[in-house]
This record gives structure tokens, sequence and C-alpha cells, in this order.
């Protein structure tokens, strides 16, 4: 004897039973949306602007001979960039990536990417700006040019804590597609 859900069930091609748990490998894979992934620049931005603010206000004004000048030179455009690179690579984002719940994920392992390609994909979106995220309306995965070259994806680190405006749902990372 069916029941009416059970008929439901099968007009929709659905099953109503559990399937039991799913393996990571073949849990679906929750990519960040744009939106998102402009708030997380955009903090990491007022990070950074935050950051340039203290190391200028330790250098007293009009103090061209003071010899903390070439240190705080290299404080600050170290700082400017290997913040992305070390951020992504030893914690999986960036504290703005962090704040909006993503993480930079590497496809091939589904960890975090290592250092060279987190350097490799920092400069690809220096060189390219806005521009880098075009690709993101053509790709399964919502990958940004940075993203496709190093073969990486940004994706949320626990979708529990998310909306659906701030993901869409794409294919596996060991999968073909972009």
């Amino acid at each position: 004897m069916t029941t009416r859900g059970d008929d439901l069930a099968d007009r929709l091609d659905i099953s109503m039973t559990d399937p039991g748990p799913v393996s990571p490998a073949e849990a679906e894979r929750y990519y960040a949306s744009f939106p998102r992934r402009l708030n997380a620049l955009s903090i990491d931005l007022l990070i950074l602007i935050a950051y340039s603010a203290v190391i200028f206000a330790i250098l007293p004004a009009g103090s061209a001979q003071s010899p903390l000048r070439p240190i705080l030179a290299v404080l600050w455009w170290g700082g400017v960039f290997l913040y992305e690179p070390l951020t992504v690579a030893f914690l999986g984002g960036t504290f703005g990536h962090q704040l909006q719940n993503l993480r930079v994920v590497d496809n091939r392992t589904g960890g975090n990417i290592g250092l060279p390609k987190a350097v490799a994909r920092t400069l690809v979106k220096m060189l390219l700006g806005i521009f880098s995220f075009l690709s993101m309306s053509f790709s399964k995965r919502h990958q940004a040019i940075h993203d496709i070259l190093t073969h990486s994806s940004v994706q949320l680190r626990d979708p529990g804590k998310a909306q659906p405006t701030h993901y869409v749902v794409g294919p596996k990372a060991g999968s073909s597609s972009t």
C-alpha cells in the first residue's frame, strides 16, 4: 500500500528514504557568490587601510631623514603584499573571508592552497583588478580568473551558517568542469 507522500515522491522522482551519510567526496560544494566575495574584499581593504594608517602615524610627518623610514617602508610594503597570500595559505582565507564565512580551497586536495599558489593567485588578482571577477558569471564554481589559473575556488566555511544568497551550489572539486 502506498501513501499519499510516496505517490507524490514517485511523481517528483525523489526518494522518501534517507540515503544515509554522504562522504565528503560526494558532498555538494557551496561556492561563494560575487556579493559575498566583494564584502570580504571590502573588509580586507579596510584592514589594509587601518594598517597603513598605523604605519604612517608612527612615522612623524616631514621626517624624511628619520632612521625609522626604511624600516617602516619595508613593513608597509611587506604587509600590503603578503597579507593575502599568507592568510590564504595558512588560515584558509583572509580575515575578510573568515568574517564572511568563506574559505579558499585547493580544488585538487580540498585543503588550503600552498604559499606559492597563494602568491600567484594574489599577483593575478592585483594585475587584473576587478576584471578578474568577470569570469564568475560563466564558471560553474563561480571562480574568478585568479581562481581558475591556480585551480582554487572560494567556498563556504560552514554552509549551516549561510543564507541562500551567500552561495551557489556547484560541482564537486574533483569534477572536470570550470
